[in-house]
């Protein structure tokens, strides 16, 4: 009678639990290495399993231990980045990616890469002028129709058409006739 080394075949069928404690020393220790191997873990996890559940698990609580510190001593919030810089002559100004470059006003948009990165003429500003300009490089003119750049304010030259780019200046009132007369000019033509 041949017999499988596993489940030996005069034990086919019946429960090997219930076999007596002559089988278990005819067969030693074998048969319950292979009972429990078998069929006592066949659900349970090996040892690669465990170890392997283990790892995951240590890395998701250092995980969770770093974004408890984050919390607790705070990261700071990204900033957005204030473009707003007073250039040479006092005036608002334009501060380029670099934080050191400050343009005028009037050299926004101008066509000439002024800032090394040329944020000074991407899209994001120059899209849609003067709308896509930050508010403080723009004059939106009297008739509200045309806008000026602020530097082009009390320049002495009428800029908008309406003098309106030219009035409330602490220029002399010498200034403030000539724009008057070329408003004047302007009309009868």
């Amino acid at each position: 009678m041949s017999s499988n080394r596993v489940y030996p075949t005069r034990f086919k069928g019946v429960d090997v639990t219930s076999v007596s404690t002559d089988a278990y020393s005819q067969f030693g220790s074998q048969m319950s290495l292979n009972h429990d191997k078998h069929e006592g873990c066949r659900n349970c996890c090996p040892r690669r399993c465990v170890l392997i559940t283990c790892v995951i698990l240590l890395i998701l609580g250092a995980m969770a231990a770093a974004l408890a510190c984050a919390i607790i001593f705070g990261i700071p919030p990204k900033q957005p980045i204030t473009r707003l810089c007073k250039t040479t002559s006092g005036t608002n100004g334009f501060l380029c990616d670099d934080r050191k470059t400050c343009l005028t006003s009037t050299r926004m948009c101008n066509g000439k890469v002024d800032c090394s990165n040329g944020e000074d003429e991407s899209n994001l500003y120059c899209g849609d002028l003067p709308h896509s300009l930050p508010k403080y490089l723009v004059f939106m003119c009297g008739n509200q129709r045309s806008w000026t750049y602020l530097d082009e304010k009390c320049d002495g030259k009428n800029d908008c058409g309406d003098c309106s780019d030219e009035s409330g200046c602490s220029r002399d009132l010498l200034s403030w006739l000539q724009c008057g007369s070329i408003s004047d000019m302007n009309r009868e033509s």
